[in-house]
């Protein structure tokens, strides 16, 4: 497959789990700078594709924005996050920009009406809280964890097995144990185990 977004595009379009699976492992086998290079084009094919593909196709708009993104913060472990740290001519302004668009789409992927959806974001957001705790984005992962938090009480129903999800795998990166989780939440922020799939 030719690693070009019109061959994602066209793989992820197609709705066949082989042609989307195999465009994802092309985006895994990649380096983190041609993953760079490539993210602004592709991930707008994730955004039309999550916009207006099927349950099938959002769900692998999920995963492609998931591998596709660079990852660029785990080159910088034990030094301090800056443009001198990045690889090549990569910036901070660069990656906090692939976060945010990630954070936006995951968000919104979490209260999608289907569930598959739902699961692929709750998995993947973790690579968020993994990032902000790696450049020591404190602020960056307080808000991500209040976002979250703060659709259990727009999204109450099914949904809410999958904002939990997603809560915990961020909040881990906050040294928050599951225990500390569950007493954390407010009672009014509560899941409902009934309600859940």
């Amino acid at each position: 497959m030719d690693r070009t977004p019109a061959a994602f595009s066209e793989a992820l379009w197609s709705g066949d789990t082989k042609q989307a699976n195999r465009a994802i492992d092309e985006l895994d086998q990649m380096e983190p700078e041609e993953q760079a290079e490539l993210f602004d084009e592709a991930f707008e094919i994730c955004r039309e594709l999550y916009a207006d593909g099927n349950g099938y196709q959002r769900q692998s708009a999920i995963r492609f924005a998931a591998e596709l993104y660079p990852r660029l913060a785990l080159r910088t472990v034990g030094a301090e996050f800056t443009d001198d740290a990045l690889p090549g001519e990569h910036t901070t302004e660069e990656t906090a920009s692939h976060r945010q668009r990630l954070r936006e789409l995951y968000l919104e992927a979490l209260t999608d009406d289907d569930g598959r959806v739902r699961r692929a974001a709750a998995k993947h957001i973790k690579i968020l809280g993994l990032s902000a705790t790696i450049i020591d984005a404190e602020d960056e992962l307080d808000y991500l964890l209040e976002e979250v938090k703060s659709l259990k009480s727009d999204y109450p129903g099914s949904k809410q097995k999958h904002i939990q999800q997603a809560y915990e795998n961020i909040a881990v990166h906050a040294n928050e144990s599951a225990f500390a989780l569950s007493n954390a939440v407010p009672e009014s922020l509560k899941w409902d185990s009934d309600s859940q799939e």
